[in-house]
């Protein structure tokens, strides 16, 4: 029988399944408030502001003449107890959030929404089937994460990165993913971080993911994702930290796709809304690569031997920590790509060399001064080049340190270290190796 019955009458089960049994109602909510404290709060903050849900009764039994014992629905019972009378709550800290929930929008229940029963074995099975999961159809499915997201995105606009490459990709192969064996929560934490997803060619903007490669090598990229994860069970915990998340790409794919200039935004049900959106820079730098310069950092360069030793310090010379990683060579041979990519620079665009004896730091004056006075580039983008020959000495960037490289029997640069100072000082190059590019296809067309 259904009946709305006064908090009041209702007492909260000493025999509470989720516990083992205690004396009295006060008992129980202690019990309950030391288990569950923050979940109880949460709760009562729920209630407070949106009331009871009208088709989910509790149960109970009615022991004596109005006062009912509640077999399901303890939890409630107890939220709306201590909103109402906070002192039953013996902690100080959690008694003063509860008191604060009532003074913002909202309303404490008096009655709660139940159904008596006759006795406690004619609401067991029903207890039992709402408890304990499935049981083979018979109980209360549980959403899977993909389903938990279209009903999230529905009502609420939002939709997890993972659900919506899942969407990209059966839009554009017309083939439904099992999203029961494929884990959301894997997939999601692979894109959460960008040195990650960007082995996929996808990055994320305001909540919606980005095409930054060609679309037909993201879906094989995907593709091949999908099916590691599945065929191998590919748990979260085994991609949970960043380096794990990484390493697990890097043994995936090898390598990175090619990326594009301009990036073309997907909308959360898959299908392409926007291209040709201009992008900056499609991914935040890392010092996780194998390599000193990344792979996707395309330089044009027209000059065989400073193309080869960019080659090399992209491709071939390792910073990875491993036994053949080459931390010693690939200082020294930063240190000429630098110099040599001024001196090419300084002939080619500003017409001469500057004398012989030209230092490192003259040469790097003379370029940024040109690139500043033209608008070829800003102070900002120049900073970091500047740092380099600047008279902050300690500095990570200094000239210093990469003469140190080359005439210091004794330092030894460090991995990390050599390719932060690349991440500072790539726009730099891109920059440089651009204009002298651009350059030479303006002299082809005349």
């Amino acid at each position: 029988m259904k009946k709305d019955i006064n908090i009041k009458n209702l007492i909260v089960n000493p025999e509470n399944y989720r516990f083992d049994p205690v004396d009295n109602q006060g008992e129980a909510i202690n019990l309950m408030l030391e288990e569950k404290g923050a979940e109880i709060f949460n709760l009562a903050n729920h209630i407070f502001e949106h009331g009871l849900d009208q088709a989910k009764d509790s149960r109970i039994l009615e022991i004596k003449k109005n006062l009912f014992l509640i077999l399901d629905g303890n939890r409630r019972a107890t939220a709306i107890k201590c909103l109402q009378n906070p002192s039953l709550i013996k902690d100080s800290s959690l008694r003063v959030r509860f008191s604060k929930i009532s003074k913002g929008k909202g309303s404490i229940p008096d009655e709660v929404n139940c159904f008596v029963y006759k006795n406690e074995v004619e609401a067991a099975e029903w207890i039992r089937l709402d408890h304990t999961g499935k049981n083979k159809g018979i109980g209360q499915d549980p959403w899977e994460p993909a389903s938990k997201d279209r009903f999230d995105y529905k009502f609420g606009g939002k939709i997890s990165p993972a659900v919506q490459i899942i969407n990209l990709f059966e839009h554009e192969t017309k083939h439904k993913l099992k999203t029961k064996t494929l884990k959301i929560s894997t997939v999601n934490r692979i894109l959460s971080n960008p040195e990650s997803r960007s082995y996929l060619g996808i990055d994320i903007r305001n909540g919606k993911i980005i095409l930054v490669a060609p679309k037909k090598e993201i879906i094989k990229r995907l593709d091949q994702l999908f099916n590691k994860i599945i065929a191998d069970n590919v748990a979260v915990k085994e991609v949970y930290h960043v380096p794990d998340s990484i390493k697990f790409m890097e043994e995936l794919f090898s390598d990175k796709p090619k990326f594009t200039k301009t990036a073309t935004i997907v909308s959360p049900k898959g299908y392409v809304q926007k291209r040709g959106v201009q992008i900056k820079k499609s991914f935040p730098k890392s010092t996780s690569r194998k390599t000193l310069i990344p792979k996707e950092c395309i330089l044009e360069i027209d000059k065989d031997k400073i193309n080869n030793i960019y080659r090399e310090l992209r491709d071939d010379l390792l910073l990875d920590g491993s036994l053949k990683a080459t931390p010693n060579a690939v200082g020294v041979l930063f240190r000429v790509f630098l110099e040599v990519s001024l001196d090419y620079y300084l002939s080619k665009k500003i017409g001469k060399l500057l004398p012989q004896n030209a230092t490192i730091n003259q040469k790097i004056d003379a370029v940024t001064k040109y690139m500043e006075k033209n608008k070829i580039a800003d102070s900002n983008q120049l900073s970091p080049i500047r740092t380099v020959s600047s008279s902050k000495t300690k500095d990570i960037l200094h000239i210093q340190r990469f003469h140190e490289y080359v005439h210091s029997t004794t330092i030894e640069p460090e991995s990390s270290s050599l390719k932060t100072k690349w991440n500072n000082l790539q726009e730099f190059f891109e920059i440089l190796w651009e204009e002298i590019s651009k350059n030479k296809k303006q002299k082809r067309k005349t």
